[in-house]
Parts: structure tokens; C-alpha cells; sequence
């Protein structure tokens, strides 16, 4: 089985298919977006993003995964690019917690900071 991977995220918002970025949290995920309230469950989560998706690049770059049999933890950076040139807009930090449903690693738990812009 392969490691959980921001990857599917990244992509799934890059090419702004809905269903597939919903489907990249499990059903009662949480996010906690930057100075907005939490959001739970993964419906509610795609009506907070969706006005985002596919109208900037993000990229991921993980300083540490913690993998258990069914949790995995991750934190790192994330880059905020401009989808034409791949100009770096701006970069904060992130942490994901995983879970594994029916042997797809899901996103419990999301939150980010505000980036930082340049």
C-alpha cells in the first residue's frame, strides 16, 4: 500500500473535479481554515473550497510523515502558485491527519496557516 500523499489533493484541486477533491476527505473530516470557523464533514468542506478550486496552484512539500497501521500525520509547506507560470504567490505551513478507510488513505484533519505573500 502506498503512503498517504498530498498528491491526490494537489490534483484534484489543480483540474477542479469537485467529487474527486470531496472524496479526498473522509466523510467527517475537519478542516480548519485561518481565522474562519472549523468545518466538519466532507460535503460541507467541498462548499467551502469550491470557489477556489482550480483558480490557483497549491504544492506540498512535506518535512516529516508519521505513519501508523491505519494513522499517518504530516506537516510541511505548501506553496500557493499562479496556474499559468508557476509564479510562487505565497507559502505557509500545513498539517494533515490520515485515516485509512477501506484501504484509501482520507484527510480527518486539515488545517493551514495563512500564507505568507511575496
Amino acid at each position: 500500500m502506498e503512503n498517504p500523499t498530498m498528491q491526490i489533493w494537489t490534483e484534484s484541486w489543480r483540474n477542479s473535479e469537485p467529487e474527486n477533491f470531496k472524496n479526498v476527505y473522509a466523510d467527517n473530516a475537519l478542516i480548519f481554515p485561518p481565522n474562519k470557523p472549523v468545518v466538519q464533514g466532507n460535503e460541507n468542506i467541498l462548499d467551502f473550497m469550491k470557489g477556489g478550486l482550480g483558480k490557483v496552484d497549491v504544492f506540498f512539500e512535506p518535512q516529516e510523515l508519521m505513519i501508523s497501521e491505519t494513522l499517518a500525520f504530516e506537516h510541511g509547506i505548501f506553496k500557493d502558485a499562479e496556474l499559468s507560470d508557476g509564479k510562487v504567490l505565497g507559502k505557509g505551513h500545513y498539517s494533515v491527519t490520515w485515516v485509512l478507510e477501506n484501504s484509501i488513505w482520507k484527510i480527518q484533519c486539515h488545517t493551514w496557516s495563512m500564507p505568507i505573500k511575496y
